[in-house]
């Protein structure tokens, strides 16, 4: 059964190695729209020295101009799904699912099952965050199924946005909160505030990545890797910890 779950993912030319990855989605959800994301390497983006140096002096470090078109990208899809919602195309707690180009459905039974519950619940949903290593409030728990859990996630443990959808409330509230460029999109502890809009996650993951492909934001070594393994297992051991007693 498909629900007709209106859907966005950012997709260039600029990356026709992962043509093959974005088929995947729109076999699946074929009213899926394609969004030219930014890329500062091969667009002129105004201004964008200026918006490097602005990161730099509201938060003490320099944005990648790769982090700045990836907002910006991000931002796209936010404005159209508010404009819908003035138009009054879609019920307002309709969830728009947004994807990247290295996005991978894992679950699709699982996202068509649980949408309803998710929209009637949430307002900014993450399918998958932080390559399955999200925390969930044990208080928060909404649904309990099969292998899954589905309830209010620990702020800190929310990373990457690969896989979430979202309504237009919260579509314009993350606007709002993004208008002055400061940090990176997937660090949504700097934008999320608990009484503007509600927000949820299922674990495991229904949407992960392929990580078949280089990544468009900054280049990764065999360092990084070794150092983001350490970094996520020390930080989702503390996590788990602090989400079991919230």
């Amino acid at each position: 059964m498909n629900p007709n779950i209106p859907a966005y993912i950012l997709f260039s030319s600029h990356e026709p190695e992962r043509q093959i990855q974005v088929n995947e989605i729109i076999k699946h959800l074929p009213q899926v729209e394609i969004i030219e994301p930014v890329f500062p390497k091969y667009q002129n983006v105004p201004f964008l020295k200026r918006l490097v140096q602005k990161s730099k002096e509201r938060t003490g470090t320099k944005l990648l101009t790769t982090e700045i078109g990836v907002l910006m990208s991000h931002r796209k899809i936010w404005k159209k799904i508010v404009a819908l919602s003035k138009l009054n195309i879609n019920p307002a707690n309709t969830h728009y699912l947004i994807f990247e180009s290295d996005s991978k459905i894992i679950d699709l039974e699982t996202l068509y099952n649980q949408i309803e519950m998710v929209k009637n619940n949430y307002e900014l949903f993450f399918w998958g965050a932080w390559h399955n290593n999200v925390s969930i409030k044990k208080s928060s728990i909404q649904a309990a199924f099969q292998n899954y859990i589905i309830g209010t996630p620990l702020i800190k443990s929310v990373y990457c946005a690969y896989g979430y959808s979202i309504n237009a409330k919260a579509a314009q509230k993350m606007l709002d909160a993004t208008n002055k460029i400061n940090y990176p999109l997937d660090l949504f502890k700097h934008y999320y505030n608990i009484n503007s809009f509600s927000i949820g996650a299922i674990k495991p993951e229904v949407i992960s990545t392929w990580q078949t492909t280089e990544s468009t934001i900054r280049a990764v070594n065999m360092w990084s890797r070794i150092k983001h393994f350490i970094i996520i297992n020390i930080f989702y051991i503390r996590n788990q910890i602090k989400a079991y007693f919230s």
